[in-house]
């Protein structure tokens, strides 16, 4: 379940995007947009966890870490980028600071602690992120 706070910016995200282009499936829109979402609702919560734990402690891989593939677990309907929609992350709009220091804490930790920071199960989402 995901804060009520979070769902109004369905509304900013289904009128703002440029996904409207040919060529885009619903499905790959519907899971971007469903992506930015989730980023803008758990991007602080999971800086706060990194911070307070050193590691990863709970589910949230597929939003910081997106690929071409959907979670096989992931809550809430599925994410996922394409070569499409890949630029839609980093819109005005979309939660690229958050993001991004996410991104570096996981990395500094990484290098204090070693990979042991994510789960092994995680490791592969990660080689195909980048």
């Amino acid at each position: 379940h995901y804060p009520e706070m979070c769902w109004p910016w369905l509304g900013v995200m289904l009128n703002c995007s440029g996904l409207g282009q040919p060529g885009v499936s619903s499905r790959s829109r519907a899971a971007v947009e469903t992506l930015l979402i989730r980023q803008r609702c758990e991007l602080p919560k999971i800086l706060k966890e990194l911070e307070l734990n050193n590691r990863k402690k709970t589910h949230w891989i597929w939003w910081v870490f997106p690929t071409d593939m959907p979670g096989s677990s992931e809550p809430g309907g599925e994410t996922f980028v394409t070569i499409e929609t890949a630029a839609e992350l980093f819109k005005t709009d979309a939660s690229a600071t958050n993001w991004r220091n996410v991104l570096h804490k996981i990395c500094d930790l990484c290098e204090e602690r070693g990979m042991k920071v994510l789960p092994r199960i995680d490791h592969g989402r990660v080689h195909f992120f980048l």
